[in-house]
């Protein structure tokens, strides 16, 4: 136990940085009014790409000004609604590349860096020893 406080070890947790998701503050020079995470910005994009591909089939029941309206607002309510999704713990970009290495690798594991097999079946050489109880 240190005696004078110049004896003191400092320390310093970095808890926080690994709490909150990384995000982008500026998009090609131009700032937007909020900070994006990148898996907001890939729904969002994703969303509005789908929408826009499937337009002919969605809108052409809705009135112009109500297709308009989900055509933005369903985009944004998506990147919004996916900013704090957290699957077992672990972001939704950190989660899907959790699960693809899980479908991609060997399905009984791997040890040592290399796929886990199971050995071969042994025979063992023995011998018969025979014992006479005596009275």
């Amino acid at each position: 136990m240190p005696d004078e406080p110049g004896d003191l070890v400092r320390c310093a947790s970095y808890t926080h940085a690994r709490r909150h998701p990384m995000v982008l503050g500026q998009i090609a020079g131009w700032t937007p009014p909020f900070q994006l995470t990148i898996t907001q910005i890939v729904v969002l994009l994703g969303t509005f790409v789908a929408l826009v591909w499937s337009w002919s089939l969605w809108a052409r029941f809705l009135p112009s000004t109500i297709a308009l309206l989900v055509a933005m607002g369903l985009p944004t309510g998506s990147a919004w609604a996916v900013r704090r999704v957290r699957v077992e713990g672990r972001s939704l970009v950190r989660a899907g590349v959790g699960y693809v290495g899980l479908w991609c690798g060997p399905s009984r594991g791997v040890v040592a860096g290399r796929p886990y097999r199971e050995p071969r079946p042994a025979r063992t050489a023995g011998q018969r020893l025979w014992m006479e109880s005596r009275p």
